[in-house]
């Protein structure tokens, strides 16, 4: 394998391998991407093999990378309290955890105010098994880490920004994207799994989620706004607006977790709108003074308490809904 930090090419090098792979230069995307097949494209399969990552069993819960405040531990608490809908939106969409695990709706609208999330999203579903490709001949390493978190070069493709995102999301220490740094390679020492550094099990196998994932994204519409200006758009009698929103910062220890946070003023202007809708709303948080006043007229209903390893603390998911 190619050491990435003797190779100042690389980026462009997995891009030609991929390139060699598609007779004549064939859209990857019309050939086999868009039509909800969900199979890896032969040298994908290929490469996999030869290493010894074989297919993992069918999980019940679908997950594309880690996300700070994501809900992806709570779904089986969470999942039955948001009822069947015509319009299911989604105006902080994060990871997606929530849309990705529910039945689909006839109408499913992701949002999220960060660009690079919503641009992996929409690349994985519009270029599946180009982006896969990619990923597979990415070797895990702390160069390219490195690269992945250095702000991008003008002119960078959507599909290497949505490469280095994963890049982000799934070999960082924290397994969250919006916190990596190169600091925070996630390098194995003695943990491993088929016969490799666990880490690095883990992120050669990724692809067989992504092709599963981007499948169930061919239905959903994306957009890359104000989720107030996406709430007020797409609101109706029949659209259930699912809000997680980043919790006030009274109500967690990290002040700086997100890539864009919401003030107090933010979360009131937030209620105000949502007090208005015509649709049903259920909005996640933790319980605390503002969150209280804003959202006390509305049916609270009380996740388990559970430990929150960042604050050392048992913590209560709360979800309110209006209906």
């Amino acid at each position: 394998m190619v050491d990435p930090s003797q190779s100042p090419s690389l980026f462009s090098t997995v891009e030609e391998i991929s390139d060699e792979c598609h007779d004549g230069g064939a859209d990857p995307v019309k050939a086999s991407g868009t039509d909800g097949n969900q199979v890896l494209t032969p040298l994908v399969e290929r490469l996999l093999g030869e290493i010894g990552i074989a297919p993992p069993q069918p999980k019940r819960h679908r997950l594309a990378f880690g996300w700070y405040g994501g809900k992806f531990s709570h779904l089986d608490w969470l999942l039955p309290l948001l009822p069947e809908c015509h319009h299911y939106c989604e105006p902080f969409g994060g990871s997606a955890a929530v849309l990705l695990n529910r039945e689909p709706s006839p109408i499913e609208t992701y949002n999220d105010l960060d660009g690079e999330v919503v641009n992996f999203f929409r690349v994985l579903r519009d270029q599946r098994d180009r982006l896969i490709e990619l990923i597979a001949l990415t070797p895990f390493s702390r160069e390219e880490l490195r690269r992945a978190v250095e702000p991008p070069e003008e002119g960078l493709s959507d599909l290497e920004r949505a490469r280095r995102f994963y890049v982000r999301a799934r070999q960082a220490r924290t397994g969250l994207a919006q916190r990596a740094t190169a600091g925070r390679w996630a390098t194995c020492r003695a943990t491993s799994r088929r016969g490799m550094g666990g880490a690095v099990s883990r992120w050669l196998a990724s692809p067989y989620a992504l092709v599963e994932i981007a499948a169930r994204l061919l239905r959903v519409q994306f957009e890359n706004r104000p989720a107030i200006e996406v709430i007020r758009a797409y609101d109706s009698p029949d659209t259930l607006f699912y809000c997680d929103p980043p919790y006030p910062h009274q109500a967690r220890g990290d002040r700086n977790a997100y890539g864009f946070e919401m003030s107090d003023d933010d979360h009131e202007a937030l209620a105000a709108i949502l007090h208005q809708v015509r649709g049903r709303v259920a909005l996640s948080g933790y319980r605390c003074p503002l969150m209280d006043r804003l959202y006390g007229d509305w049916r609270r209903l009380d996740a388990p308490v559970r430990l929150c390893h960042s604050v050392k603390s048992a913590r209560q998911e709360v979800l309110w809904v209006n209906y």
